[in-house]
């Protein structure tokens, strides 16, 4: 018995010793204290179980004690072994931290559903969105339906390139203000950043205008915005601004009005380098993290998220009139990646933002 003892001591250490380690991984890993509960109880019951199991082992007849112990090394190893993730998938994180891994999904999902349509299923978005909306609360509104928004909108195979640059720059906005000291630094410094957002916004303007019918108006602000590239000239954006410049002036000389300018970003038309010039200014959305957005940013954004919203609502009331819907207060939007996705959590965070 005396040895049953012993081996009942050393595994109840080894199982306190697993017990406090994965405590503190549940700690950083911001689980709901439900899922503190959970491991607790799991390790409770192997130590009770040790103190029951290894001393009637032990009283076995000599000749079945091997079978006997190995049978309850199995069980106990089995137990001891349930990864700790297990618990954090059935019992969750704390709300604040849920909505930060699933705003790493939806970087994640948007990445494969730009670089292939088809990987991602329309089911699989509207699964995604819904549980967005669900870990919404007044504290959280706005970045869920920003988020939900990008994912809307890759569902219906539309983004809009400057309502996402928008979305983009808010949503590292809102995401540094909710987790200060686990958002990966910007990678530029707000001036660099600012700089390559309004460069953004110009060229993603005239892409709009070239993708639509063109009347006087329009012709005039889109020449008006192709001078103002001048102001952006430097030995990083030279080349880029020269190639629009000339596929704009090619445009506006034959083809405006009889067809897009830039079809489907296929950046092809500003030259055999126009998609790799793009993806130096703008390959990831941690270019433009920090950028500052102005008030007409601002508003633009925000009437993008109440178009949103009554749509959503308009969409809720038609399928059940009785219903009525509670709202949190702000619609959504998208963000055009070219590459998107930082896998510690600052890593995953990174390649979120664009991989």
């Amino acid at each position: 018995m005396t040895a049953a003892v012993i081996a009942a001591v050393g595994l109840t250490a080894l199982a306190v010793f697993f017990f406090l380690l994965e405590g503190e991984g549940l700690i950083e890993g911001h689980a709901r204290a439900r899922t503190k509960l959970l491991n607790t109880t799991r390790w409770a019951f192997v130590i009770a179980l040790a103190w029951v199991l290894i001393p009637a082992a032990f009283s076995e007849p000599i000749a079945q004690r091997g079978a006997v112990i190995l049978g309850m090394t199995g069980l106990l190893g089995a137990l001891m072994l349930v990864p700790v993730s297990w618990f954090i998938r059935l019992g969750g994180r704390e709300p604040l931290w849920e909505l930060r891994r699933a705003k790493i999904e939806v970087a994640q999902l948007g990445n494969r559903v730009r670089r292939d349509p088809a990987s991602v299923s329309p089911v699989r978005l509207q699964d995604a969105i819904d549980r967005l909306l669900g870990l919404c609360t007044a504290a959280t509104a706005e970045l869920c339906e920003l988020l939900a928004a990008e994912l809307a909108d890759l569902k219906r195979g539309a983004e809009s390139w400057n309502e996402a640059g928008r979305r983009a720059i808010r949503i590292d906005e809102i995401s540094r203000e909710l987790w200060p000291g686990a958002m990966p630094p910007p990678e530029l410094e707000p001036g660099e950043a600012t700089f390559r957002w309004h460069l953004y916004r110009i060229f993603g303007r005239m892409m709009e205008i070239g993708a639509n019918e063109v009347t006087g108006p329009s012709r005039e602000e889109f020449q008006s915005l192709l001078a103002s590239l001048d102001g952006f000239r430097r030995a990083d954006t030279t080349a880029f601004i020269t190639n629009v410049k000339k596929s704009a002036a090619r445009w506006l000389a034959g083809s405006a009005g009889k067809k897009v300018w830039i079809d489907s970003f296929d950046f092809k038309t500003l030259g055999v380098n126009g998609l790799a010039e793009v993806r130096a200014l703008w390959g990831r959305d941690a270019a433009m993290w920090g950028a500052e957005l102005d008030e007409l940013d601002r508003s633009a954004l925000a009437g993008d998220l109440s178009r949103r919203a009554g749509e959503r609502l308009s969409e809720i009331a038609a399928a059940d009139p009785d219903e009525v819907p509670v709202t949190s207060g702000t619609p959504v939007m998208d963000t055009p990646q070219l590459d998107s996705t930082p896998v510690d959590a600052e890593t995953e965070e990174r390649v979120a933002a664009g991989a």
